[in-house]
């Protein structure tokens, strides 16, 4: 294992790659790119192969948790029938760290004839999917962090900080609310708070074992017995 100093070093090294990106992006075509999510009237499509794939179903996710409609879309299963669920007002967002995963680049000219508006983002501003998308996002990669400069965990790490900051822009252009927040997320912490009532948690006194001050102790394991889920056949 490698000494906290030599870890150390990775970490430097990662932010320095990291700076590299915040230094060179163009944010004109991020700013085009929330904008056009924010005006889709349909859903909004992603897709990506590999890490890269991994990446925009969780970017898809976040977007839907803060308010727009999107899915992920497989896109072997797209050429395989599911292209099928994309229309004319729908967005469709291929990830790609090269610009040319042969799925992808399979998949745009299906996409352009079911109408869908497309959106490639990738590390190579002069890829197939730049030149064959209606908008592209370019992410400034200086290299990978794994020492063969192939393993994808650098460029994976600004597609994340990519997808992820743009879900937050669009949530505020959209002036999403708390209220309308925790609708989306009816399980957690502040879905509970702000949406649960103290009579949708509460068991009906129908349901529940009463006694009183001057019952018999056998009458009141009698009364427990027979309130008990035990004991309720459904």
């Amino acid at each position: 294992m490698a000494s906290s100093a030599a870890l150390k070093k990775l970490f430097d090294t990662q932010q320095g790659y990291l700076t590299h990106f915040f230094e060179q992006v163009d944010y004109e075509p991020l700013r085009e790119f929330c904008q056009a999510v924010v005006d889709c009237k349909g859903t909004v499509f992603f897709s990506g192969v590999g890490k890269s794939g991994f990446i925009s179903q969780k970017i898809s996710m976040t977007l839907v948790s803060t308010g727009t409609k999107s899915v992920f879309l497989n896109p072997t299963d797209a050429l395989h029938g599911d292209i099928g669920i994309v229309g004319k007002d729908d967005l469709l967002v291929l990830f790609s760290k090269s610009g040319a995963t042969e799925e992808l680049i399979k998949l745009i000219p299906y996409a352009k004839a079911k109408g869908a508006k497309l959106i490639g983002v990738s590390s190579n501003a002069k890829s197939l999917l730049a030149e064959q998308c209606e908008l592209h996002v370019y992410l400034p990669l200086e290299r990978e962090l794994c020492p063969f400069d192939l393993a994808p965990v650098t460029s994976t790490a600004i597609q994340m900080l990519f997808g992820d900051t743009c879900a937050v822009a669009i949530m505020q252009a959209k002036a999403l609310t708390m209220d309308e927040y925790a609708m989306n997320h009816p399980a957690g912490r502040i879905g509970k708070r702000l949406i649960l009532n103290v009579k949708d948690v509460m068991k009906p006194v129908a349901g529940l074992p009463l006694c009183g001050p001057g019952d018999f102790l056998v009458d009141v394991l009698v009364e427990l017995s027979r309130s008990s889920p035990i004991n309720h056949k459904p």
